[in-house]
This record gives C-alpha cells, sequence and structure tokens, in this order.
C-alpha cells in the first residue's frame, strides 16, 4: 500500500514535475535578494574591519561582475552538460561561499567570497530557465 502512494507521487514519465517550481524560483531570486540585504549593511561591515565604504562597495560589485561573466557561461554549460549537474554544482558553491563569508578573517576574503556566490548563484536561472524549456509542455507548443 505505501509502495503505490509513492509510486503516485512521483510525475509520470515525460511530464513536468511540479515539485520543482518552488526550487526553481528560490533559487532565481537569489542574486537580487542578495545584493539588496547587503546594501543596507555595508557601513557596519565597515566598520567590523576597519575600511571605508569605498572598500566594502566592492562586495556588491564582486558579485554583480561574477554573476555578468558567470550567467551567460554557466547558461552554454547548462546547454552542454544538462541543468541539473550545473544547479547541483552551483550549489554547493554557494555553500562553500556562505561558510567563506560567515568564517572571513578580512574584506578580501569576503569579497572573495560574495565572487563565488555570485558565480554560485548564476547556476540557478539557467538551469531553471533550461528545465522549463525542456518539459514536455512548452516542447508541445509551436512558435510561428
Amino acid at each position: 500500500m505505501t509502495q503505490e502512494i509513492e509510486v503516485s507521487r512521483q510525475a509520470p514519465p515525460g511530464r513536468f514535475d511540479r515539485r520543482l517550481i518552488a526550487p526553481m524560483v528560490v533559487g532565481s531570486i537569489l542574486n537580487p535578494i542578495n545584493s539588496s540585504m547587503l546594501a543596507v549593511a555595508l557601513i557596519p561591515i565597515g566598520a567590523a574591519f576597519g575600511v571605508p565604504p569605498s572598500e566594502t562597495a566592492w562586495l556588491i560589485t564582486g558579485l554583480y561582475l561574477a554573476t555578468a561573466v558567470g550567467q551567460p557561461v554557466i547558461g552554454r554549460l547548462v546547454d552542454l552538460y544538462g541543468p541539473r549537474p550545473l544547479c547541483l554544482i552551483g550549489t554547493a558553491v554557494v555553500g562553500v561561499a556562505d561558510l567563506l563569508g560567515a568564517l572571513a578573517p578580512t574584506l578580501g576574503v569576503l569579497i572573495l567570497s560574495r565572487v563565488l556566490l555570485g558565480f554560485g548563484t548564476s547556476a540557478a536561472y539557467p538551469a531553471s530557465m533550461s528545465l522549463i524549456r525542456r518539459s514536455p509542455v512548452n516542447s508541445a507548443k509551436k512558435v510561428y
């Protein structure tokens, strides 16, 4: 009986698994959220590390530069290797960046963690768009 329920919860072959929608949305909005919440903390971060605001601005700039480079490159890699491995690698990079940022002894290490975070979160959007584009629902539609 339990096996029958477990099997019925899985998406039938050839159908898009709707359980993927929430992680895809959350992963795709990480970059804008990361920029917004850090912008209000630049002054306290600078005070904690003893640096001026002009140097803490690199925390946002580094993320944006990594994202600007990362999304097209990772988008191409998603086309070559598929969305799943790139999304998992991106998630692992985000985890490493988070740990590095939490333990950062200097502003330079914190900036490095933000750059890694930018590359890691860049994988979510292309992977999500690839999954949606490859879904049977969208592949059945013809675009004229």
